[in-house]
């Protein structure tokens, strides 16, 4: 089910954890969402692709992981969020996009967008009308949690996007990954 699609995605985010910060992250049993929201925390980091495939991804974590992970990285505490820490949730999703966008690059062609930042709010762009989202939790450190959720576009954009794939039809259905 679009796992040539999804599980580079994982798989560079489950790197770019161990790479980076020598954290090991734990993955949760994945689900597809019908919710049109890619962010699903108080802080949220989205990249958007297109060209043969079309969709998003996003690192979606409440703020107390994002502050733990801002520390580990840059090696002094934070008490608050603030510029230091939503550069590094950027950074890690810039991080594991670009290493996923290389292995498109035998079966599809893939242009990625810059991190849009999303604090508090809710990022909601009307994607495609039979849009999925496939979200992944994962933990790390026991005690911290984040949820990497990626959107395959199911219509054909018309520019060569599409996957033209259906994902399941129910909320919160498993995805065998």
């Amino acid at each position: 089910m679009l796992k040539e699609y999804i599980m580079p995605f994982v798989k560079e985010c489950e790197s770019t954890f161990l790479t980076t910060m020598n954290i090991k992250i734990t993955a949760g049993r994945p689900y597809v969402t019908e919710i049109r929201l890619i962010n699903q925390g108080d802080i949220s980091t989205i990249i958007e692709f297109s060209g043969d495939v079309t969709g998003a991804t996003a690192l979606s974590m409440d703020k107390s992981s994002a502050l733990k992970l801002a520390d580990m990285l840059i090696g002094s505490p934070h008490d608050e969020v603030n510029n230091e820490v939503l550069e590094v949730i950027s950074e890690l999703t810039n991080i594991f996009a670009g290493q996923a966008k290389k292995h498109f690059e035998k079966i599809a062609a893939l242009f990625i967008s810059l991190p849009v930042v999303v604090v508090d709010g809710k990022f909601s762009k009307p994607f495609y009308s039979e849009s999925r989202y496939i979200a992944i939790p994962f933990s790390f450190m026991e005690d911290f949690e984040f949820i990497l959720t990626i959107y395959i576009s199911n219509e054909d954009s018309g520019g060569g996007g599409g996957g033209g794939r259906r994902l399941a039809r129910h909320s919160r259905d498993t995805v065998d990954a």
